[in-house]
């Protein structure tokens, strides 16, 4: 309760008179506020009130903007992670049903190469009975001698059984030669014995043969003998080695392989990492780089091409880029005077090899295959490629090589001043091979022109030099039977490097691989009448 004050207390006070005064003071109070506002907010915008006003109230405003923008970016945040997670599990279920897909075609692709096998392994064996029913028994079987006879791989094996007697007459006995066949029985006079099928010797008896070998390149070998037969009924002598070349753009040819073994023959593959179609000097072709198959741009190849030579269960040579201390192949490493060829670096060539080999290796084909490293005649490249250092740099080891050898040929248009000798042909390659390694020697690809008249007796300079101790760590030689027309040194040039390309050469060389003291035990030709 309040109680009245006496008159005379102040304007607010209770009373009727204080009470209209509070209520007019109250409304001047009022109606100054909203004047000095209205003054405030309608005088200029530079007014010192007006500021402090706008100083106060314009952090605020910005701040609930930036509260709700905020909010927003919150809002677009949860929203693009939840697209983001939803993106990620359908990602994740297409990469599944990928891997799943992958390894479908992976299985289908393995079931069609071993199918594709079967059917050349099929294929072939039709061939070779078909290939025997044509030539009769005389081309089936050959005629042993006493002990020692021929060998039915050619005289490169050392099986543990005899040879096969094609002769008539009656006895039999224990054969002691050197046949990739076992459990022959043969002799003086044995008995009759029908059309065999050539059974292969092991990898290990073909890596250090006890004889030599003697092997033919000809026209469309091993897919049709009609050039090589020829050769062969006037040479008059088996070669125990049928070389084919293949690009890496080819599958292997397991009738290839078993035409060569019906054959009794070695096949050798001259492999080379390029297409089939390009000439022998073109080295730019990019798709081919040694850097790319290192990389394992060619693995998928490689396997498919290592899981046909296990199917077949064959043994094949294979003479993997040949000549790579020269500069007109896409393997070479450069072209003589520090230029790079076809992109590639020094050291990988080499490296390459251990690739191939090691891919091989994985498949299970190195139980089938015997591999040839083979540089050319250093004679007329560059110095820089001429030396020790420089071929041993292209060497993969020991450990990835069975074979060594080198091309090698007589050819005095074109090579420069050539005297016919072996020595000139082959002498100083040799001694590059020799310091490089002491694996077997292979002459991998020879050949002589006629120019110059010097073809029989380089023939005959060959043969002698076989016979030399000095050389016996040769294995033997492959001819080059073919006429050719290729690019030296930027002119066109065709070279008859055949062996009967005349009467003198072909006499030549029948008198030579006749020789006995060359070790060579071939089988003999009896001429189709």
């Amino acid at each position: 309760m309040i109680t009245p004050l006496a008159h005379g207390k102040a304007w607010w006070t209770t009373g009727k008179k204080n009470s209209r005064r509070t209520a007019l003071g109250a409304t001047s109070i009022v109606v100054l506020l909203a004047l000095i506002s209205w003054l405030v907010w309608m005088s200029p915008t530079d007014n010192v009130v007006r500021h402090a006003v706008t100083d106060v109230v314009k952090p605020i405003a910005g701040s609930m903007a930036l509260k709700n923008d905020r909010a927003s970016l919150l809002t677009q945040l949860v929203s693009s992670k939840s697209q983001v997670t939803d993106q990620s599990a359908k990602l994740a279920a297409q990469q599944k049903q990928l891997q799943t897909a992958l390894g479908r075609a992976k299985a289908l692709e393995t079931q069609l190469a071993t199918a594709k096998a079967e059917a050349a392994t099929a294929s072939g064996k039709a061939t070779s009975l078909k290939a025997q029913a044509d030539a009769g028994a005389t081309k089936a079987a050959f005629t042993a001698t006493d002990g020692g006879g021929s060998t039915l791989g050619g005289g490169s094996t050392n099986g543990d059984g005899g040879t096969v007697a094609s002769g008539s007459g009656s006895g039999s006995g224990t054969g002691s030669g050197s046949g990739a066949g076992s459990g022959g029985t043969g002799g003086t006079g044995g008995g009759t014995v029908g059309p065999v099928q050539p059974s292969t010797p092991s990898l290990a008896s073909i890596k250090n043969p006890s004889t030599r070998y003697f092997g033919l390149y000809t026209a469309q070998s091993p897919f049709s003998w009609s050039e090589f037969d020829d050769v062969t009924n006037k040479v008059g002598a088996q070669p125990n080695s049928a070389g084919y070349f293949q690009g890496w753009d080819q599958d292997f040819r397991a009738d290839a392989v078993q035409r060569s073994w019906a054959k009794g023959d070695l096949p050798i593959i001259t492999w080379e990492s390029q297409s089939s179609t390009a000439g022998n000097n073109e080295p730019d072709q990019p798709d081919y780089s040694l850097g790319k198959i290192i990389d394992g741009d060619f693995d998928t190849y490689l396997k498919k091409y290592a899981d046909a030579i296990v199917a077949n269960g064959q043994p094949v040579g294979i003479r993997l880029d040949q000549e790579m201390n020269a500069t007109w192949y896409p393997w070479s490493e450069d072209d003589g005077h520090g230029k790079a060829v076809n992109g590639n670096s020094a050291g990988q060539y080499a490296t390459m090899w251990r690739h191939v080999h090691d891919v091989f290796a994985g498949e299970g084909a190195n139980d089938y295959v015997n591999w040839i490293w083979a540089p050319n005649r250093i004679n007329n490249l560059t110095a820089s490629h001429k030396t020790l250092e420089y071929n041993k740099s292209l060497y993969p080891g020991d450990a990835y090589v069975d074979w060594i050898g080198m091309s090698g040929y007589e050819r005095p248009s074109g090579d420069g001043p050539q005297d016919g000798s072996f020595a000139d042909t082959f002498g100083d390659t040799l001694s590059i091979l020799r310091q490089v390694s002491a694996k077997p020697i292979f002459l991998a690809e020879i050949g002589a022109t006629e120019g110059g008249g010097l073809k029989a007796g380089w023939i005959n300079n060959l043969f002698n030099a076989l016979a030399d101790p000095e050389n016996k760590d040769i294995i033997g030689f492959s001819w080059f039977s073919l006429t050719v027309t290729t690019t030296l040194n930027g002119q066109l040039v065709t070279n008859d490097w055949r062996l009967n390309s005349t009467a003198k050469a072909l006499a030549a060389f029948t008198a030579g691989i006749d020789r006995t003291d060359v070790n060579y035990k071939l089988r003999p030709v009896t001429p189709a009448s």
